[in-house]
């Protein structure tokens, strides 16, 4: 199974024959569709929708060309909710594709492709240079969506790569009542995810501000002002600041689950020392929260991750090269793994499919580790990068993004909501 941004390569071979090929191909493809179409059209409304909710997004795609009746079902929202709870619940094929971006220059990201039998590959230039925003920052996904960041321009846009979607987004609104001696820093925290309850999704950004007066960005800290946006209304909102003037570490610490994005920050309680903390935003309820970091050995490369479908905490001791695994769970954290030493590992960088993690090594190859088996640590053959920006697992879906009346799901028939 290969990542569906594959559609947007070029051909290697335009030759008359290849062509011919292709469209014989085409043909029998078609012809298939029209026999499988004719076996189970006989079949109750309610039993075809069933059924087509168990098929890939590819599938449904050419569905919706051949039969109107399928077309106006494979639409609605209501089926794309079920298709995500139907297909992501009980096919785990999805979860073989990751992307993994490296930090090449200020101005260049790269993205690989991690396909299901745990092989890489480069994505072309052509790809790369077809995507909607080149060499964005990525943030997701979320129902199979992602939120694409340019830092140079400012830009940002949502993506369904899948169905070839991409939407931009309006310039995005400041502080309502920011005085003018005061500006907003350069860099900026930010998060995507869906509110189960409005069925909406959402981007939130995080942005502090400083006296314009002082050359120093850090002479004076204020709390980083809130903005979100909704698909829904298409449009931003000051949500408030936070609580407190936090230091954030920005996304590649970032991480989406059960219905709330989570970052690593810290701020200083007094002249000399800081505190820890994590800083949760729950998508229903636009409320932030402070959880405290559990006590790992320091000092420690660390991430924030998924396992068994609940926050995790990861960390790497730098000396010792011990690797722990934390979970959140029931308002506290609990050691479930201690992993080690793992002598050549310079820090975790992500989770995959059941409960593997990925480290990234000291040459910046990326491996593959499996808590339960610690002695079987898998080399990805990633061609080796310096600073993996972030990894993403894929999931394709029918989620559009184009009509913003017609935005979100069905909130109530929603539970997928982690992917």
């Amino acid at each position: 199974m290969a990542l569906s941004l594959q559609r947007y390569t070029w051909p290697d071979d335009n030759s008359h024959f290849n062509h011919l090929l292709k469209q014989r191909i085409n043909k029998e493809k078609e012809r298939s569709m029209l026999i499988a179409i004719e076996k189970i059209d006989h079949l109750p409304e309610n039993l075809i929708i069933e059924i087509l909710s168990r098929l890939p997004v590819k599938d449904l795609l050419q569905f919706k060309s051949v039969c109107k009746s399928w077309h106006a079902i494979i639409s609605s929202p209501n089926f794309i909710s079920k298709h995500l709870n139907n297909y992501y619940n009980n096919d785990e094929s999805w979860r073989g594709c990751i992307l993994v971006q490296y930090y090449v220059s200020h101005a260049e990201l790269q993205l690989y492709e991690l396909l299901v039998d745990e092989s890489p590959q480069v994505l072309a230039d052509e790809v790369l240079y077809s995507m909607p925003m080149y060499s964005s920052y990525i943030c997701g996904p979320c129902h199979g969506l992602y939120y694409l960041y340019q830092y140079d321009s400012s830009g940002r846009a949502l993506w369904n790569p899948a169905i070839n979607e991409f939407k931009p987004l309006p310039k995005m609104i400041c502080k309502p009542d920011l005085p003018s001696e005061f500006t907003y820093a350069s860099n900026e925290v930010y998060g995507f995810g869906f509110d189960p309850v409005s069925g909406d999704y959402k981007v939130v950004v995080m942005k502090g501000y400083w006296l314009t007066n002082y050359d120093d960005e850090s002479g004076v800290k204020h709390p980083p002002s809130v903005l979100v946006y909704s698909l829904r209304t298409d449009s931003w909102r000051y949500c408030g600041d936070l609580a407190r003037a936090y230091d954030l570490e920005g996304n590649k610490c970032y991480i989406y689950v059960n219905g709330c994005c989570y970052w690593f920050g810290s701020f200083e309680y007094s002249s000399e020392y800081s505190s820890e903390v994590i800083i949760s935003f729950d998508m229903a309820t636009d409320a932030f929260k402070e959880i405290d970091v559990p006590d790992y050995a320091q000092p420690s490369s660390r991430c924030l991750g998924v396992y068994d479908d609940s926050l995790a905490f990861l960390s790497l001791h730098e000396t010792d090269k011990k690797f722990d695994i934390w979970i959140w769970s029931e308002e506290c954290w609990t050691k479930k793994f201690t992993v080690g030493p793992l002598s050549d590992v310079r820090s975790p960088v992500g989770h995959w499919k059941d409960n593997r993690l990925l480290l990234e090594c000291e040459d910046g190859k990326l491996v593959l580790l499996d808590p339960e088996t610690p002695q079987e640590i898998k080399d990805l053959a990633f061609q080796k990068q310096r600073w993996c920006e972030g990894v993403f697992a894929y999931m394709e879906s029918l989620v559009s993004i184009k009509d913003k009346k017609e935005a979100g799901l069905q909130p109530e028939e929603v539970e997928a909501e982690n992917n």
